[in-house]
């Protein structure tokens, strides 16, 4: 329940001695063009309601209550208003030592449970007497010194949710049958706005619920992931054949490119907000394209689809993020190969065109109708192609988002259904002519940072120590937070790589631990499968010195040692 002073001076509604009468026609339209102004602000609906309650005093009321039901079926009290600040401070009181059950309000719960309103135009002895449960709940009845009243029922779909209460007291007035009237069609007003919100506060509810889930989730993908990530960069130290070499390069870009997607579906923010981010950096487009066809391999040949592709003589080179850009180009050949029969054909196209990277993927399949290639690029559109598959309908919108953050565009094109498609993605080429931003692999230099790495998820500290050993490192594991404050040689270590997420003792209550030890700790990184900005806020805010999403390999941990070790041998 909220408490609020009267305002009704500023609402615009009152007369010179707040004698308003409600039966005006003049003053019915004034009060609900100030209640539209009321609807028409961004506000929680219980601010709504609040505000309309609020609209009412003293113009229309001497006091104003509005009650609604929770999930539980119980009437909770969301706005008392009384024209006399001291009676407003009673009516707290009141509700305190009274509360609004069916046993002290039977009136009211008979409006909630049969959704027919009620009006008493004058307020006896004999009516408050009726009403009273006890001589201490009539004393303070006639305290209130309610002399008319009304309590409308606030209903929406066929449903009751709530009660407005409104009386005269002080002011001597009653209600008559055309004030009930008006205040039935206004309490229509109030059911969409507490539908409308209750509405609103469901799929909110369920978007966090989602969120979660989808948080949680992604943490629990990085624990297995991080153990692969340091085996194969082990593997990759190893001597091997050139066949052996290219598929392990293969299967890390396929690693990598699934951990970036992983850190986007943690991102979930991003997602509900619709904002997808671009780390760029120099791009060639021709060795971009090969690796996404090479994606595409299995779907065409599954299908039996003929892939005809032209290069430039050239390279071209983009400014451009290049998980997301392959991933915007993967989802043209997929919806390429979706909408071509077996046996058909796909044809790619690279070249410079007005100073512009072109890309072209045309396909023999299905094609579109002209009414949906303006609308193909919208969330869940799926055309009418007479095409069955399956498919949200979010791919080509995605291409199109990605491709608008790297300054491009792409178009379709059709002749009609049965002549095929076309798809043209254009970018700008960059005027850099080296390749040195683009992301390179670690070196053998040599580490001599002593580490302990702190993980319940034995598998992923073990592998983890043995590549940073083979690094040069000295790293050992220990597989719970108790063990590592046990650790006698703790505060010898240079570095220690400290899992959050761990049973018994989380990281948290470690760091907490190490700082109480009264002896500054060795720089301490939070390792961990949570990877949302206040994650990692939460972690420097807790004493952490860096924070590192997992998976991680000896790129990351590299820069993450540069940041507070710069004498380390990186």
């Amino acid at each position: 329940m909220t408490k609020i002073d009267s305002e009704g001076e500023k609402n615009g509604l009152n007369k010179s001695d707040g004698e308003a009468h409600i039966n005006s026609r003049e003053h019915k339209l004034r009060f609900m063009l100030e209640s539209a102004k009321i609807l028409s602000t961004k506000v929680d609906f219980r601010t709504w309601l609040l505000q309309k309650a609020k609209l009412t005093v003293p113009s229309l009321a001497d006091w104003c209550a509005i009650d609604v039901l929770n999930e539980r079926g119980e009437l909770e009290r969301i706005a008392v208003i009384h024209r006399d600040q001291k009676m407003t401070d009673y009516l707290f009181e009141f509700e305190k030592r009274f509360p609004t059950t069916e046993k002290n309000s039977a009136d009211l719960y008979a409006v909630i449970r049969t959704g027919e309103a009620q009006l008493v135009p004058v307020v006896t002895d004999e009516t408050i007497r009726q009403g009273a449960r006890s001589p201490e709940h009539l004393e303070a009845m006639q305290r209130l010194g309610l002399k008319s009243l009304m309590i409308i029922p606030i209903c929406a779909g066929g449903k009751t949710l709530g009660a407005l209460s409104l009386g005269y007291a002080e002011s001597g007035r009653v209600y008559t049958q055309s004030a009930f009237e008006f205040f039935q069609e206004f309490c229509n007003d109030l059911g969409v706005i507490l539908d409308n919100g209750r509405l609103s506060d469901e799929i909110s509810k369920r978007d966090k619920a989602k969120d979660l889930f989808l948080a949680s989730l992604s943490h629990e993908l990085r624990n297995p992931l991080a153990p692969i990530k340091s085996s194969l960069e082990l593997l990759k130290l190893r001597e091997t054949t050139t066949d052996v070499r290219e598929e392990l390069d293969n299967i890390e870009h396929q690693f990598d490119h699934l951990t970036k997607l992983l850190v986007d579906l943690l991102d979930v923010t991003r997602f509900t907000q619709a904002k997808i981010q671009i780390v760029p950096h120099t791009v060639e487009l021709r060795k971009l394209v090969e690796r996404s066809l090479q994606a595409s391999d299995a779907l065409l040949r599954a299908s039996d689809i003929t892939l005809h592709v032209t290069y430039p003589s050239t390279p071209l080179q983009v400014w451009a993020d290049d998980t997301r850009l392959e991933q915007a180009i993967t989802n043209l050949m997929s919806n390429a190969a979706k909408f071509t029969p077996p046996g058909g054909s796909i044809w790619v196209n690279l070249s410079k065109e007005d100073g512009q990277a072109v890309l072209k993927i045309r396909d023999n399949g299905v094609g579109i109708d002209q009414i949906d290639l303006s609308n193909i690029f919208e969330l869940y559109y799926k055309g009418n192609n007479g095409n069955n598959t399956s498919g949200l309908g979010i791919g080509l919108l995605l291409v199109h988002e990605i491709v608008g953050l790297h300054q491009g565009s792409i178009e379709a094109k059709s002749e009609g259904r049965g002549k095929g498609s076309e798809f043209v993605l254009r970018l700008p080429i960059t005027g850099m002519l080296s390749f040195a931003s683009e992301p390179g692999h670690p070196t053998m230099e040599g580490m001599t940072q002593r580490v302990l790495v702190v993980d319940d998820n034995i598998p992923a500290a073990d592998s983890l120590v043995k590549l940073i050993n083979k690094f040069g490192g000295r790293a050992e594991a220990v597989y719970s937070g108790k063990e590592a404050l046990a650790h006698g040689g703790l505060f010898q270590f240079d570095v220690i790589l400290l899992d959050i997420g761990m049973p018994d003792m989380d990281g948290y209550e470690v760091i907490r631990a190490l700082h109480a030890l009264g002896v500054p700790p060795p720089p301490v990184i939070a390792l961990t499968g949570y990877g949302l900005r206040e994650d990692k806020q939460k972690a420097l805010d807790a004493g952490f010195t860096a924070h590192l999403t997992k998976p991680v390999g000896i790129k990351e941990i590299r820069e993450a040692f540069k940041e507070f070790l710069p004498a380390a041998a990186l």
